[in-house]
């Protein structure tokens, strides 16, 4: 089962688009029998037309993922496909869960002598409406939801913690993903907001930038404008990776020399006479939905941590905690998940995609002793898409 669920998520383009063309069917039935009121097309031909659209799904994601990237029209068209594609699977799964809740219905009050139409109608009378909703909710999510911005104050209690640290404020941002929406005045802005928090310390954690690297340059420049009074701090996450990581690494060094970006390393941070540690641990940039991850890297790392003073750990993937706790390091911080970019409409929005795959989603965590803050990013993964998950700028503040 693990290595099915491996291989699913290692080649997740294509899982979804074979799992697109189901749920285009799945939405186009509904569409017929419960909104329009008209009969299907029945079993044979609904399953001829599955096969037809997870073929032409499948076959068309290699040639969009190129046009997304290259730009122009044709970038414009494959956003737009990739977009309503997102949509059509959130439809499509709310409708089958529908079904399944309908179908052993039918059974159970057809024993008690219920006409199956009189269930059906009012199958349409409750589906329709939670159909209505999803969509209010996507709608919301392309346009409001996607642009508001939070600023996340959080207070984390630290051992032995000296007084000249007391109070010393740590702005996070994660998962900007620069050359999907976030360039040129978008970035700037964010930029801008970050600094006029007057951070001691900033630190980014990973997903600077997202597969283009025509990006880099621009995006180093930036990120060069980002102050703190202590610097700013970096890791690469699989986006990094996926973009290339030298190509990364040599742009932020020429383009953002303000910038620290940590290779699996630990550096004393200048300006404080109580030590204070930053550590950070490059993504290995495979198995982005893997749990209970362990790297050596890590390892290695957790065993130079000083025993004096504060040690700040910077991972892009939050599922590397359990490591990090058992190795002793008082704080960390990670992004990766985006909060799941859709949530429930309920508090903290706990009930989102990311916990799918994620033990540690969003917010605060601790284990062992440690603390670890997971910030929903500032970019988008995908369609620029969010509900009841905006995006997150985080001020940790250590008392």
């Amino acid at each position: 089962m693990a290595r099915m669920r491996r291989a699913l998520m290692n080649n997740l383009f294509l899982t979804l688009g074979m799992l697109l063309g189901v749920m285009q069917v799945v939405v186009g039935h509904w569409v017929t029998v419960v909104l329009a009121g008209r009969e299907g097309p029945g079993l044979l031909l609904g399953l001829v037309l599955a096969a037809a659209l997870v073929a032409a799904n499948a076959s068309a994601l290699p040639a969009l993922r190129r046009a997304r990237r290259a730009g122009g029209w044709g970038g414009v068209v494959a956003r737009a496909y990739m977009t309503v594609g997102i949509a059509t699977l959130l439809l499509g799964m709310t409708i089958l869960v529908s079904w399944a809740g309908y179908l052993p219905l039918v059974g159970l009050l057809a024993a008690l002598g219920v006409e199956p139409e009189a269930v059906f109608q009012a199958f349409r009378v409750l589906t329709i409406p939670v159909v209505a909703a999803l969509v209010f909710m996507i709608v919301w999510g392309l346009t409001g939801g996607q642009k508001k911005i939070d600023h996340t104050r959080v207070s984390v209690s630290l051992r032995d913690l000296p007084d000249e640290h007391r109070g010393l404020r740590i702005v996070q941002i994660s998962d900007l993903h620069i050359g999907n929406g976030m360039e040129g005045a978008v970035l700037d802005a964010m930029v801008a907001r970050v600094n006029a928090l007057e951070p001691d310390l900033i630190a980014l954690t990973g997903d600077i930038f997202d597969f283009d690297p025509r990006f880099v340059e621009e995006g180093a420049r930036g990120l060069s404008a980002l102050r703190a009074r202590l610097g700013v701090f970096a890791v690469l996450g699989n986006h990094d990776t996926y973009t290339g990581t030298e190509q990364v690494v040599e742009g932020l060094a020429r383009h953002a020399p303000g910038l620290r970006l940590l290779r699996d390393e630990i550096v004393r941070v200048e300006g404080v006479e109580e030590p204070f540690y930053v550590a950070g641990i490059e993504d290995p940039g495979r198995d982005w939905t893997a749990k209970g991850v362990q790297l050596e890297s890590l390892e290695q790392v957790g065993s130079r941590r000083p025993v004096e003073g504060t040690t700040l750990l910077l991972v892009h993937r939050p599922e590397l905690f359990h490591q990090a706790s058992r190795l002793g390091f008082e704080l960390v911080l990670a992004g990766h998940t985006h909060g799941g970019q859709l949530a429930l409409p309920t508090p903290g929005g706990r009930f989102n995609l990311a916990r799918l795959f994620f033990d540690f989603h969003r917010g605060v965590y601790r284990m062992n002793g440690s603390t670890l803050y997971v910030n929903r990013g500032l970019g988008m993964a995908g369609p620029a898409i969010r509900f009841n998950c905006p995006r997150e700028i985080a001020t940790i503040e250590l008392v």
